[in-house]
C-alpha cells in the first residue's frame, strides 16, 4: 500500500501542474526515521529548482515527474507515501516541498505547493536520467501495467511456476502495479483460490482472472483507492479514498461472502501476507487440498 490505483490517483492529481515551474525545493529537517534520497538533499533541491514540470507518469507503484532537461524526478510511496497538492500547514513527516509557479497564476503571484509525505520512511525519492529510468524501470526490470497486460501475456508469464498464483501476482517483475489488496479482491472475484499453483489454472481461469484484475484495478481508480483504518493514504486533495467500501473480501475475515450469500471469509498467510479469500467461491481443486493442507 499504496498500489497501482492509489499511485494513479496521486499521478491524476499532480498532472494538471504540468508545465509549471519548480520556484524552490526544500527537504525538511525532521526528527524521525529518514527515508532515502538520491542524490543527498541538498544536492537534490538546488537540480530541482528552477526547471519546468514536462509530464507526470506512473510506472506501477511509482510515480514519475518528468523534468525540462530530461531528468525524472521518481516518487517511491512504498507503505506509507503519499503526494499532496496544496496541502494543510499542520502535516507532519513532509519527506520533500516543492514549490511551483504555473503560467496562468503569473499574474496573481500565487504558488502551488506539492509534497510528499511518509510517516514511516520506508518512502524513496531520486532524480534520475531517462537513461537510468529506462534501464531501471524498462521491461526486462519491471512487468507490464497491470491495467494493460493480456490475459495470454499474463498467462505466458506465469503458467510454469508452481508458486500460489496470489504470492505470483505480487510479483512486480511478472506483472506492475499489483499489490496485496487488489490481488486478494481480484482473484475473489474471478473465483479463484489465492493458492491455487499458477501451473494448474486453465486458460479460462486466466482469462476471467485477467478481466477481474482490470475491473478491480478500474473501479478502484474511479474511486481514488482505498484508504483503509489506519488513515495513511489519502488523495492528492488529501481527502480519503472511497474503495474500501467496495472491498469483497480484503480485511473481511469472519464476514458473510457478498458474492455467494454461504461462504465466511477467510485470512490465510501467503508470504508473510494477510490473504483474504471465500472458501465456497474460491475452491481448490480436491487433488490439492491435501498437499497445501
Amino acid at each position: 500500500m499504496p498500489e497501482l490505483p492509489e499511485v494513479e490517483t496521486m499521478r491524476r492529481g499532480v498532472a494538471p501542474l504540468r508545465s509549471a515551474r519548480i520556484h524552490s525545493a526544500e527537504v525538511p529537517v525532521l526528527n524521525v526515521q529518514p527515508i532515502e534520497y538520491v542524490p543527498p538533499p541538498d544536492e537534490l533541491c538546488r537540480r530541482l529548482a528552477g526547471r519546468h514540470i514536462e509530464d507526470v507518469d506512473r510506472v506501477g507503484k511509482r510515480l514519475l515527474i518528468q523534468l525540462d532537461n530530461g531528468e525524472v524526478l521518481l516518487i517511491e510511496p512504498r507503505m506509507t507515501g503519499r503526494v499532496l497538492v496544496d496541502p494543510p500547514d499542520n502535516l507532519s513527516h513532509v519527506r520533500l516541498k516543492l514549490r511551483l509557479c504555473c503560467e496562468e497564476d503569473r499574474g496573481s503571484g500565487r504558488q502551488h505547493l506539492l509534497i510528499f509525505r511518509d510517516t514511516r520512511g520506508l518512502g524513496i525519492v531520486r532524480l534520475i536520467t531517462e537513461e537510468e529510468c529506462r534501464r531501471e524501470l524498462g521491461p526486462d526490470k519491471i512487468g507490464p501495467d497491470a491495467l494493460a497486460i493480456s490475459w495470454a501475456e499474463l498467462r505466458d508469464r506465469l503458467r510454469k511456476r508452481r508458486c500460489a498464483i496470489k504470492v505470483a501476482l505480487m510479483d512486480q517483475s511478472v506483472l506492475a502495479g499489483v499489490g496485496n489488496i487488489y490481488a486478494s479482491e481480484a482473484l475473489h472475484l474471478a473465483k479463484v483460490h489465492p493458492q491455487l499453483p499458477c501451473c494448474h489454472l486453465s486458460s479460462s481461469q486466466w482469462r476471467t482472472l485477467t478481466e477481474s484484475l482490470h475491473q478491480v484495478l478500474r473501479d478502484a481508480i474511479a474511486l481514488q483507492g482505498s484508504t483503509l483504518g489506519d488513515g495513511t493514504y489519502t488523495t492528492p486533495e488529501n481527502t480519503p479514498g472511497s474503495y474500501q467500501d467496495e472491498h469483497r473480501v480484503y480485511q473481511r475475515e469472519g464476514q458473510k461472502c457478498q458474492q455467494c450469500g454461504r461462504g465466511i471469509i477467510r485470512r490465510i498467510v501467503l508470504a508473510q501476507r494477510s490473504t483474504f479469500f471465500c472458501p465456497v467461491c474460491q475452491r481448490l481443486p480436491v487433488r490439492l487440498r491435501q498437499n497445501l493442507s
